[in-house]
């Protein structure tokens, strides 16, 4: 057999090799089970203890699939739990290998064997139990559900009375559908769909095995079943091609280079399982290697746009830059012969991928391709930067890369574009014709009486305008192409291009999530894509910048919140504090990494979608996002996320700083604001600092809030908003309370006796009992102690204020 062919065999058989515990965990009826004991009569009677074990199982619904290789992955999958010593057939060094990068993959702690009538566990959520503090979290679960449809976290009690196997059946139902079509096994025989095959395979365990145990241990599993089978396909596929044709030189008809690579990795997992060492071992040898890919320039290159179509370029170069990633990390996986589970994490603009350790041998190639590329479609104003590590096995034993790749990636950003210099300096430059302002390209004009225009400028418009008129894109292969002329041809430089379209395949992803079906489509796409949307004549049109203006309460004006998760690095690095000698393994850092995605690209857009239907989702993946909607709504919808976000990880030291920018006026620039958001979110949100505490803030005007002081901050604002709005009283309290504001913040004398006198005369002159108690009980609320005011007060009354102006005519607010 050729090695391609060796090679996804096994991949097919790494991915499917726990899917037995999928199978065990809904209804096995007695026919079934009898089918099982005859298909394995063999092994099963040499290790009689096992009974039915779930390799049997797995290696039987593989077999009855339309999976290929039903003959030879079946084999693999039955073994991998043998101490195979005498490697005679190829099917032997696979199974062999499969067994170590499995043990590799489960590092995170010793799996206890068990039957399958065992009452079965739920999954423990990662997110929920990891502590920057080092403590210990109380335990919250998963529900048994597609990945896509999670539901929410259950306490203890909760899961204890769970019925989980009527959800596995369930579960386990729809899946099998989907691995018995047809259409499965011919996608693969044909060559040019061959990657599509790996993709859907690789998006239906993700969908149906995220939100499943991949194990169950002496303590609770944390690990999902799809992080668990991804990570060591990554390993197997990755060891494979390190060693790769010595795997299969034989001598005296064994496998004898194999038998001895095999053996050494062994021994080592055993000497760093008995030893709890803290450093690698002398003849630990790097074997695997991780490569971390950064798009460099994003902020710059997003919000450097033109006013004309600003919104849907914003919204098309927030999409590029998602794609751009992972087309780039798909590119690097294609060239090393490896797969889409070697692309560990891919989001926010960056991915990690798992390599063989030769593959360090061609990063500076990688990197010069990527300069010379992206220096044609940008020139130095985006670049894509590649750092990576050797792995040793006790680094992927203790998988614990993330702050020395940012060490080297902050180091790789004052060397941009270091290893093209020479030849940037040769090539002649166009001077001729007017040029575009952003990105220097002859602009063109389209007719006799039109302006002129960029080509590839508004290539990013007409993304962002597909975005919203159709309902599926492909991410297909294509020839690569040297120069570009448009966003879509910077794909095809690295070999791939977008396609939007109305009509779903089992290779398309669904643009809206709530129309995304497994059966009809591969997945849905990585970013958040909730647009607001009026009808106008009866044709639904999307909300533009005007009418969210003028959906705004008081001042017509609409407005951008920006956020992203705090501590991310942190959150990451105690992963070993979930448990007592706990590993953070590959497996685990893979769960976290699903459980952070879920949120950002699925659960915040749902949210947005549900409860604030007048904003946009400009964007949302990763770990952070841009949502543009009228001003007024930005705070409580930057609440309600911050909410949101606790009640899905249930960890009250997680947190999501914001940020709410306020543009001055309707025809402001949606670039220019963005910017402005996302630099409130750093230097105010990110730095603010009170009692211990650090982040997880809101930014609102030219002050700060914290999640834990909102609550209050939103009770006075009520209260003072009433005192206005329902009880009539003078706006001249609010210019009032200002002066007093900043005297307090000039540190001058505040004079407060005098607010006393004035506060005292207001409550005279009202004849309403309620609103004379509402002033009083407001101006108490105010005071700390008897001689300042509440430092959030300045906040609070340029919100009120904002809120309460009543009449805007042509752009000029009374």
């Amino acid at each position: 057999m050729e090695l391609e062919t060796l090679k996804d065999v096994l991949y097919l058989a790494s991915l499917f090799h726990d899917i037995g515990k999928f199978r065990q965990r809904g209804k096995l009826d007695e026919d079934l089970k009898k089918r099982i004991r005859k298909e394995f009569s063999y092994e099963i009677k040499s290790d009689p203890q096992r009974g039915i074990a779930h390799e049997y199982v797995g290696a039987y619904v593989y077999k009855n699939s339309k999976l290929p290789f039903k003959e030879e992955a079946p084999i693999l999958i039955s073994h991998h739990h043998e101490q195979l010593s005498n490697l005679k057939t190829e099917y032997d060094v696979l199974t062999k290998l499969l067994t170590i990068s499995d043990r590799i993959s489960a590092s995170e702690r010793e799996e206890q064997q068990t039957s399958s009538e065992r009452k079965i566990k739920l999954m423990r959520s990662i997110i929920s139990s990891v502590s920057l503090k080092g403590e210990r979290k109380p335990p919250y679960y998963k529900p048994i559900s597609r990945f896509s449809r999670f539901e929410g976290l259950m306490d203890k009690d909760q899961a204890e009375e769970y019925d989980h196997e009527e959800d596995y059946e369930r579960l386990w139902k729809e899946f099998e559908e989907l691995i018995s079509q047809d259409d499965l096994l011919r996608s693969y025989e044909d060559k040019e769909k061959r990657y599509l095959f790996f993709e859907r395979i690789y998006h239906l365990l993700k969908e149906y095995t995220s939100n499943i145990p991949s194990a169950y241990y002496y303590s609770e599993p944390n690990v999902s079943l799809f992080s668990h089978a991804i990570s060591t396909a990554a390993i197997a596929i990755s060891l494979f091609k390190q060693f790769e044709e010595r795997l299969f030189e034989k001598s005296n008809d064994r496998f004898v280079f194999a038998e001895r690579i095999f053996n050494s990795i062994e021994s080592l997992i055993r000497s760093y399982s008995s030893l709890r060492s803290d450093q690698p071992l002398p003849n630990d040898e790097p074997v695997l290697g991780i490569i971390k890919g950064d798009v460099s320039g994003i902020q710059n290159f997003i919000y450097n746009v033109p006013n004309a179509h600003g919104l849907k370029k914003l919204r098309g170069r927030s999409f590029f830059i998602a794609y751009l990633a992972e087309v780039i990390a798909r590119y690097i996986v294609e060239k090393e012969g490896l797969y889409i589970a070697n692309i560990l994490f891919c989001g926010g603009g960056h991915f990690y991928i798992l390599v063989p350790a030769r593959a360090f041998d061609r990063l500076s190639k990688y990197q010069k391709i990527l300069d010379e590329k992206l220096f044609k479609a940008f020139s130095i104003d985006l670049s894509v930067l590649l750092v990576g590590k050797e792995l040793t096995l006790y680094d992927i034993l203790n998988f614990k890369v993330h702050e020395e790749l940012s060490r080297k990636l902050e180091a790789e950003k004052n060397r941009k574009f270091s290893r093209i210099l020479d030849s940037l300096f040769s090539r002649p430059i166009d001077l001729s014709g007017p040029v575009c302002p952003y990105c220097n390209r002859r602009m063109k004009q389209k007719g006799p009486d039109q302006e002129l225009e960029c080509e590839f400028c508004e290539s990013f418009a007409h993304i962002g305008a597909e975005l919203v008129k159709k309902r599926y894109m492909k991410l297909l292969k294509t020839s690569e192409i040297e120069n570009p002329k448009s966003a879509n041809e910077v794909f095809k430089m690295f070999g791939y291009m977008i396609e939007f379209t109305d009509n779903p395949d089992e290779f398309s992803y669904a643009l809206n999530k709530d129309e995304f079906d497994p059966k009809k489509s591969m997945y849905f796409v990585k970013t958040a894509n909730y647009i607001s949307k009026e009808l106008v004549e009866g044709m639904e049109k999307t909300t533009d910048l005007e009418t969210m203006a003028e959906r705004a309460k008081g001042v017509k004006r609409w407005g951008i919140l920006r956020g992203d998760l705090d501590n991310l690095g942190k959150v990451f690095a105690s992963i070993t504090n979930v448990e007592e000698n706990q590993k953070s393994s590959i497996s685990m850092v893979s769960t976290l990494s699903s459980e952070i995605e879920l949120f950002f690209g699925v659960e915040l857009e749902k949210f947005v979608a549900k409860e604030f239907k007048n904003c946009n989702v400009v964007y949302s993946g990763g770990d952070d996002f841009m949502i543009l909607g009228p001003w007024n709504e930005l705070p409580m919808l930057s609440q309600g996320i911050a909410k949101h976000f606790a009640d899905y990880s249930r960890n009250e030291e997680l947190s999501i700083s914001m940020a709410v920018a306020i543009a001055p006026s309707r025809k402001y620039p949606v670039y220019k604001l963005g910017v402005e958001a996302g630099e409130m979110l750093e230097k105010l949100a990110k730095s603010y600092m009170r009692n211990g505490l650090e982040k997880s803030a809101l930014a609102l005007f030219s002050g700060c809030v914290g999640w834990e002081e909102f609550a209050d901050f939103l009770e006075k604002k009520k209260l003072l908003e009433k005192i206005v709005e329902d009880h009539d009283v003078t706006k001249n309290l609010i210019h009032t309370l200002k002066v007093f504001v900043e005297r307090q913040k000039k540190k001058e004398p505040t004079k407060i006796w005098q607010l006393y006198y004035y506060v005292a005369r207001l409550i005279e002159r009202q004849t309403n009992n309620e609103a004379k108690k509402d002033i009083q009980s407001f101006f108490n609320d105010i005071l700390v102690g008897r001689n300042r005011l509440y430092e959030k007060l300045d906040l609070l009354l340029e919100w009120v204020h904002n809120e309460t102006r009543k009449v805007e005519i042509k752009g000029i607010s009374n």
